[in-house]
């Protein structure tokens, strides 16, 4: 992800750093209540470990953060794959980050997103460092990548639903 630009190589070091808060909550003497996200979410409702008022390092807000910008992922992917030459990058991923993360993120943040989303290179380019070589592949790549993010997306989205976990802080 780094090769896309200034942008997803922030994104790629946020994601690295919820995995290893993740990856290290599967490691300590609990770890084996982290072996699913179902059993994640029963255990720390279950040990009150997740607080629904105050922000904590629990591996369900943890999780929800990297839930969240799934689904941005997931947008900004779908618009590429729909858009034409003549699209730009910046906007279809300032499209993408309003509806998924945006109204998650302060006034600052959400400048600073929009000033970096500039940064990003044009949809060719874009294609070009992801070894995609013509228009029909992209489409097809795109699709079937899309797809799957939005199978994963749902099955957490309604562990997280089902539970009342969705607006943790």
């Amino acid at each position: 992800m780094e090769a896309l630009g200034t942008v997803f190589s922030f994104i790629s070091q946020e994601v690295k750093g919820k995995i290893g808060i993740l990856r290290e909550l599967q490691s300590t003497a609990r770890g084996n209540e982290y072996y699913s996200v179902r059993s994640m979410m029963d255990h720390e409702l279950r040990h009150n470990l997740v607080n629904f008022h105050k922000q904590t390092n629990s591996g369900c807000r943890t999780l929800l953060r990297l839930h969240r910008a799934l689904k941005w992922l997931e947008l900004f992917l779908h618009k590429l794959g729909m858009s034409s030459d003549e699209s730009n990058t910046s906007d279809l991923c300032q499209e993408a980050y309003d509806e998924a993360l945006a109204p998650y993120h302060s006034w600052i943040v959400r400048q600073a997103a929009s000033m970096a989303f500039l940064a990003l290179p044009g949809r060719k380019v874009f294609f070009d460092i992801v070894c995609i070589e013509h228009e029909g592949e992209a489409q097809l790549v795109l699709e079937r990548t899309v797809r799957s993010i939005v199978h994963v997306y749902n099955i957490t989205q309604e562990a997280y639903h089902s539970r009342g976990m969705l607006y943790l802080p």
